[in-house]
């Protein structure tokens, strides 16, 4: 027993330590955008918040939301709280939804990233987070994870098929402590950036010297077959 409350204890500890906002973002509970709220960065909107949870996730008032934007310059969002499975149970799991809108008609999503720090702390486990982004996109689906004993991929990134106005994002975040020599899987914060691309609708500017130059072209046909 002693030792138990000493593996949770240190559980607490580094989720205490990782749980520091490397951002100056202020934070928005995630329990207000699930009664309706939305978050705008850049030209996107956050919007359709939905969350689920079992076993020893938090609550939708136990996890903040802030803005993020990552080295590539990509804008989105972070959520950070203490996702944990601790020794014992059948495992946790915490289900976040959402979608992305596009303000800027030039532009389009053509691709997202994710980041986190998934850990198993002092046995064996598994921490992860699974997206998917049906029904907007059935072939991408991105994951981060720790597996104790195994390995751990702390990023993954990818494209979708096609650009999108609006993407739905299904975020999974699992833990689960192994029956026999269990440690403690934990996740303090994930971040969620997308990409965004132009795409190939002319702007109206274009489209007024195309239509000049087409017209030229014709008085300039008409006038030849007169004469």
């Amino acid at each position: 027993m002693t030792a138990k409350r000493s593996l949770l204890a240190c559980a607490l500890a580094a989720i205490a330590s990782c749980s520091v906002l490397p951002t100056t973002a202020s934070a928005t509970l995630l329990s207000t955008l699930t009664a309706g709220g939305t978050i705008t960065v850049g030209d996107l909107v956050f919007g359709s918040f939905s969350y689920l949870n079992t076993g020893d996730m938090p609550s939708d008032t136990g996890v903040n939301v802030v803005t993020y934007v990552d080295g590539a310059g990509d804008v989105g969002l972070m959520f950070q709280g203490a996702f944990i499975d601790f020794l014992g149970g059948a495992g946790s799991d915490a289900l976040i939804g959402f979608s992305v809108t596009e303000l800027d008609a030039t532009k389009n999503i053509s691709g997202a990233t994710l980041t986190g720090n998934p850990s198993v702390l002092g046995g064996s486990g598994v921490a992860s987070v699974t997206e998917t982004f049906l029904p907007t996109d059935t072939n991408l689906s991105l994951s981060i994870f720790s597996i104790s004993p195994g390995t751990t991929k702390l990023s993954d990134s990818g494209t979708f098929a096609v650009g999108h106005s609006q993407v739905i994002v299904q975020k999974d975040v699992l833990a689960l402590s192994a029956t026999v020599g269990g440690g403690v899987p934990t996740l303090s914060f994930v971040t969620q950036t997308f990409h965004e691309s132009k795409n190939n609708i002319p702007e109206p500017t274009g489209i007024a010297l195309m239509g000049t130059a087409l017209a030229g072209l014709w008085i300039v046909r008409h006038r030849r077959r007169r004469r």
